[in-house]
């Protein structure tokens, strides 16, 4: 037998119950997951600009520019290169890292056809991802003069220290909703998954719809306290006004 969409609302309403604990115990195990265990990470980004290498006449403004696109790669190669980021780790001790640890918080990616290059990092402080790269930034521009004769850089877009971004993990409240949503999602699909498994017939409708058969009569549920209320009713029948005298 088919069920209806208004016989699925039913059974959410019956067991609406079960929804609300399995959502309250799946929010509550996040909180405390999220406050306890999970260490925010910010993510800071800034951008160079890649200018063209020389005075050209307009005619070759074209090529000067695709010349420039090529040394981007160059650049990003650079940046990451153990020149720049070990005058980087001696300048500032602040940061407590190695090369190592530089290179792995240290992202750069840049657009095709673009001439500017976009610089991130990734730590649980965002003042120190800030900071970090701007200093990446700051010691590229100064040491690529001597690195590559040029000087076509500009520091476009700074990373501004005293920012305070939301975590790029998720903050409590975003872990929440997600919680939230997930487990009442799951929670009605259990649900419905157990209904549909099992053949229990629970009214006259599905008895007849399965056997082919009308239904002449049905037993009700009887309850413990409906018991109660009968031997209560059976009692009182029959009691009779009983007088004394002396």
């Amino acid at each position: 037998m088919e069920k209806t969409i208004l016989d699925y609302i039913n059974l959410i309403k019956k067991r609406l119950w079960l929804i609300t604990v399995f959502v309250l115990i799946s929010c509550a195990t996040t909180f405390y997951v999220s406050k306890n265990f999970v260490t925010p990470v910010y993510s800071a980004s800034g951008q160079l600009l890649v200018n063209n290498t020389a005075n050209v006449p307009e005619s070759n403004n074209l090529n000067n520019l695709n010349f420039s696109l090529n040394l981007i790669e160059s650049y990003k190669e650079i940046m990451k290169s153990p020149a720049i980021l070990g005058s980087v780790v001696a300048d500032h001790p602040e940061f407590g890292l190695t090369e190592e640890q530089l290179a792995a918080k240290l992202q750069v990616r840049s657009s095709e056809k673009s001439s500017v290059i976009n610089l991130s990092v990734q730590d649980e402080s965002y003042s120190t991802a800030a900071n970090i790269v701007n200093a990446v930034s700051q010691s590229f521009i100064r040491s690529l003069p001597s690195l590559m004769m040029l000087d076509n850089v500009t520091f476009l877009t700074p990373a501004d220290p005293a920012d305070l971004p939301a975590p790029t993990n998720g903050g409590v409240a975003m872990n929440l909703i997600i919680s939230f949503v997930i487990s009442l999602m799951a929670a009605i699909g259990i649900i419905l998954l157990l209904e549909t498994l099992n053949g229990t017939l629970r009214t006259e409708k599905e008895a007849e719809f399965d056997v082919g058969l009308p239904v002449i009569a049905s037993i009700p549920v009887i309850r413990k306290r409906d018991l109660g209320s009968a031997a209560s009713a059976k009692a009182r029948v029959g009691e009779g006004t009983y007088v004394t005298a002396e």
